[in-house]
């Protein structure tokens, strides 16, 4: 009986030897954990300013836009002085006037205080109350058509005749007025008449 018990034991002994070897060899080892070392204190970082944002560009200011050139006269026929003939620049300084005829020229002169016996032979009447002057140009195409006079045949001669026309006095008032015709700003025709009667 004892033989029994001690191969008994001799086998469990096996087994448990068997048992602990399977186990011991099929759990991994954990790996060492790295021993700790005393590291100094990570400097500071200077991380650089960080760059502001450059100013926006302002928009550029909007051109404005041009005026267009008002012309000194629209288009059309004026009566008037000619009170310059600037040659040199090619300009008039006019004056611009109302005129009457016979019989408007009648009503016209004793409403401006002609007396009525002189008003009843005035055949035209001009009537001047706005003082103000205008300076137009001349057209390089300029038709001058004066009153028969001298022989007249060119421009300079023309414009000679012009300045001392409008120079020109008959009782106190200018003794010729001038119907202008206007286009884009300039006097195309300038036609010359009288302010008092022919005879």
């Amino acid at each position: 009986m004892r033989p029994v018990r001690t191969i008994i034991a001799v086998m469990f002994a096996a087994a448990v030897a068997v048992t602990g070897c399977a186990a011991h060899s099929t759990t991994p080892s954990p790996a060492p954990s790295p021993p700790v070392v005393d590291q100094p204190p990570m400097p500071p970082v200077d991380f650089p300013a960080p760059t502001p944002a450059p100013a926006p560009t302002p928009a550029p200011a909007p051109k404005p836009t041009p005026t267009p050139k008002v012309p000194v006269l629209a288009d059309g026929q004026y009566d008037s002085y000619i009170r310059t003939v600037d040659t040199n620049r090619q300009r008039l300084v006019v004056d611009l006037v109302q005129v009457f005829k016979y019989p408007a020229s009648m009503n016209a002169a004793i409403a401006d205080g002609l007396a009525r016996d002189q008003a009843q032979v005035v055949e035209v009447w001009v009537r001047n109350q706005n003082p103000r002057l205008r300076t137009l140009a001349m057209a390089k195409n300029l038709e001058i058509d004066l009153l028969p006079g001298d022989c007249i045949e060119s421009r300079n001669h023309q414009l000679a005749k012009l300045v001392k026309d409008s120079r020109a006095i008959s009782n106190s008032r200018p003794a010729y007025y001038f119907t202008l015709t206007v286009a884009d700003g300039a006097v195309h025709r300038i036609q010359e008449d009288k302010t008092f009667s022919a005879c």
